[in-house]
């Protein structure tokens, strides 16, 4: 059991992979656009790939305030969602959740990284504490209650 203060991208990042790493059965993930998490790296992009191909029970859920940089900038995501569409899911939540700033990665509702403010590298790392992952895994339940638009990997169409 630790908990952690992240200050600077560097410690950020190695931290992000950490917690993807740990990730045994879910992941759910609230934020603005995937940038700053930089999942589209080919190393976060192997470990999710893993994760997801180990068990179709697996489950990766996004929620995303503005999708458009996603399908835009992000095709290995985009290929992992044309190939698991079965346990990952994207959503891009309604207009009302705007004014939210801050970015959620939970691994099994028991390891976290927690960044206070989207713009801002300010986070905290929580490993193996499933009392204090409780709230976050509350909120981010709140959030997909709100519903918003399911994210496909392919256009439909007539």
């Amino acid at each position: 059991m630790s908990q952690e203060l992240i200050t600077n991208w560097g410690e950020h990042d190695s931290s992000l992979q950490k917690i993807l790493v740990l990730a045994s059965t879910r992941l759910s993930i609230f934020d603005d656009d995937l940038s700053k998490l930089r999942l589209e790296r080919p190393d976060n992009t192997d470990i999710l790939r893993r994760f997801l191909s180990s068990d179709r029970q697996h489950l990766l859920r996004i929620v995303l305030k503005n999708a458009e940089p996603l399908r835009r900038d992000s095709p290995r995501l985009m290929k992992l969602l044309a190939t698991f569409p079965q346990n990952m899911r994207v959503y891009e939540c309604p207009p009302n959740l705007a004014s939210l700033n801050d970015s959620l990665l939970i691994a099994d509702d028991r390891h976290a990284l927690i960044r206070f403010h989207k713009d801002n590298v300010r986070s905290k790392v929580l490993s193996d504490m499933p009392e204090e992952c409780r709230p976050y895994v509350h909120r981010f339940e709140e959030i997909m209650t709100e519903g918003g638009e399911q994210i496909c990997a392919t256009t439909l169409g007539l």
